[in-house]
């Protein structure tokens, strides 16, 4: 996560079904969502990041909490939207190269996801996790093609 982001006190207007409008800070509102996915509210989470990375579209923890709740609903078609959203806004960023990759991997578009990686690979040759989502992406497409 990244603390001093100078978006972390900006503030972000949400609202939520029944509950009204509120306004609080950026860095509240990730801790917000985190806070709802703690307490398996997943839906809540992912609509208050949806908000946040609509009105902030270059706050990396934003996508990043919004990546994470879509997972956590196994929402894979709101995962690869989001991720290709912030790749529109930052696209060097490897964890939404990686969201998509998982995205397009569960909608059996394995070749593609793999090209995703590569790519994600070139930015950041030394993150263990992408090595571990290729290898797992390379062993689930294998009994595809025997």
């Amino acid at each position: 996560m990244s603390s001093n982001d100078k978006n972390d006190s900006k503030p972000i207007e949400f609202s939520l079904p029944g509950r009204g409008s509120k306004v609080m800070s950026a860095l509240q509102a990730v801790a917000f969502a985190k806070m709802m996915g703690q307490q398996q509210q997943w839906p809540v989470a992912k609509v208050i990041t949806q908000q946040l990375t609509e009105q902030l579209p270059d706050y990396l923890d934003g996508w990043l909490a919004l990546f994470e709740a879509c997972e956590a609903l196994e929402d894979y078609v709101m995962l690869s939207r989001a991720a290709q959203r912030c790749l529109s806004h930052k696209p060097r960023c490897v964890a939404a190269l990686m969201a998509l990759a998982t995205a397009l991997g569960k909608h059996q578009r394995h070749l593609e996801a793999l090209e995703i990686l590569a790519t994600a690979m070139e930015i950041e040759p030394d993150n263990p996790r992408l090595r571990r989502q290729r290898e797992a992406l390379r062993r689930e497409r294998k009994p595809l093609d025997t």
